[in-house]
């Protein structure tokens, strides 16, 4: 190959034998194929992927992994053969639109020198290329050019139809909670791949028990498991406790917004509260607390088993508009992007999808729409009827997923939330909740192990000194007070009513 070729646009990411790779795919086919070389790889944060053309019109998919980016190339690897698997399968079992596979690889032991997915392309555009929904605020001087905005009519039809989809994939069942695999044309499971036990660097953790699991409280133990591993050796992100990232619902405005996130960022620094000891004792502590929610999780789940039957659900764990195509009429035409899924509980797998993002809020219409669609679908199918009680054990499994996987801006209010359902009392206190737990044995023990990893007096300040002095002395006045009043109340919280009630303050 020319080395003008071997620079060309397709090879950003990978170096591979193109020629191999149109090859595969005229023998596949029966059909001339081209490989546009110009042409710039589509990428996400784990894949890239090009588009290969048949004389007919036809076009595929070749999609390769990121590898050093986020995975090992041994659990990308693990990952692209699962996915592999659940497609075929998928297709095989149900009528869902899924891309079909011709061929892939988990390992770089092929003609073509990467591990990859050879598929078709997804008929329509994906949801994401309109506005799911109006924004709340406008955004002044804002240069994005403005795209088609659903209708409410157009999104409970979305909803709807994957209502019918969690249906079909309902009946999918699996003997244990693990992810697929294929040999020789027979399907296995063997380990979950669920986001929560490998995304945020999960993945190189030990002592993780990764299923497959025989029993929904295994599963949901290896979630917690995750989670305690995590607070002691992974970044937090940006995950602070009683202090959760502003999101645009909670302001009147978008300059409002803006300023309490600044705000919000000016406080975090004083002290690097993210990654302190004290903050992962926080989550800590919230962990233990989840840990004793798993058996109202469960004890209702069984409670409703006789409904779906035996096993367990295989389930999309990212139902994002940038993975759902649709037509011009919002028809679903294909769901794409099947990593990390798995079999889950049931009510895991009917937990209202959150557009555009998982972890976003649905509004009260669209769950409805979304309910709707799984029934009728499911009525039809001649199952048993769904007891309007389990959909209340469906939000429970919501919110304990977004904390355990680390997938949400406002843990604190998620939290409080899901403590008031499972233990069906709203409490109003919780740091008084978490300061009877610091009395725990187990909890003191932690925070002495915690406390050894913060960092120095002097490698604190450097980094306040590098960030004030970008954003100005007279924000680091106030951070530092607010961080004292923190330490000072048993109760304070730096939510969405202390970012409104400073703005009003300085007004």
């Amino acid at each position: 190959m020319s080395n003008r070729r071997r620079d060309a646009n397709v090879f950003s990411h990978a170096k591979f034998n193109i020629y191999a790779l149109v090859h595969l795919a005229e023998q596949l086919r029966n059909k001339r194929c081209t490989c546009d070389l110009s042409q710039k790889p589509k990428s996400g944060s784990l894949n890239w992927a090009i588009i290969l053309s048949f004389d007919d019109g036809v076009e595929w998919v070749f999609r390769s992994p990121r590898t050093y980016y986020g995975l090992d190339e041994e659990t990308a690897g693990v990952l692209l053969a699962s996915e592999a698997a659940t497609l075929k399968y998928i297709r095989k079992y149900s009528s869902i639109p899924v891309p079909e596979v011709y061929s892939y690889s988990s390992t770089t032991l092929n003609e073509i020198g990467v591990p990859f997915i050879l598929m078709s392309k997804a008929r329509g555009s994906p949801l994401g290329t309109r506005t799911w929904h109006s924004l709340l605020h406008d955004i002044p001087n804002s240069s994005v050019i403005p795209r088609q905005c659903l209708t409410e009519k157009e999104r409970k039809k979305v909803m709807r139809q994957l209502g019918a989809i969690t249906s079909q994939l309902s009946c999918l069942r699996l003997d244990k909670i693990g992810s697929l695999f294929e040999e020789e044309g027979c399907y296995s499971v063997k380990t979950c791949l669920s986001p929560g036990l490998l995304l945020h660097g999960r993945h190189t953790l030990k002592d993780i028990p990764r299923g497959p699991f025989s029993q929904e409280n295994e599963y949901f133990s290896s979630l917690i498991s995750a989670l305690l591993l995590h607070i002691q050796y992974l970044s937090l992100e940006h995950h602070a406790f009683f202090a959760p990232v502003p999101v645009p619902a909670e302001y009147n405005s978008y300059a409002s917004y803006l300023s309490a996130t600044d705000r919000w960022n000016d406080f975090i620094t004083v002290g690097s509260k993210i990654d302190s000891s004290k903050n992962r004792l926080d989550y800590f502590i919230a962990g233990r607390l989840l840990e004793g929610m798993i058996p109202s999780l469960i004890s209702e789940s069984e409670a409703f088993a006789s409904t779906f039957g035996d096993g367990f659900p295989i389930c999309h764990p990212d139902l994002s508009t940038s993975n759902i195509f649709v037509d011009d009429d919002f028809n679903i035409t294909c769901i794409i992007d099947w990593a990390f899924s798995s079999s889950v509980p049931n009510a895991t797998l009917l937990m209202t999808p959150g557009l555009p993002h998982p972890r976003d809020e649905t509004e009260a219409s669209l769950t409805s729409s979304f309910r709707a669609g799984f029934t009728d679908r499911f009525n039809k199918e001649g199952s048993k009827m769904i007891h309007p009680a389990f959909w209340e054990n469906t939000r429970k499994a919501w919110l304990f997923t977004r904390l355990v996987n680390f997938d949400a801006l406002q843990d604190y209010r998620h939290f409080t939330e899901l403590y008031a359902l499972v233990y069906k009392q709203r409490i109003t206190h919780i740091p008084a909740l978490f300061g009877k737990q610091r009395m725990e044995t187990a909890v003191s023990n932690m925070a002495k192990i915690l406390v050894a990893d913060d960092q120095t007096p002097s490698d604190i300040k450097r980094g306040e000194d590098a960030y004030f002095s970008n954003v100005g002395l007279q924000r680091h006045a106030l951070s530092r007070k607010l961080t004292i009043a923190a330490a000072l109340s048993r109760g304070f919280v730096a939510d969405g009513k202390l970012w409104r009630w400073i703005e009003n303050a300085v007004a």
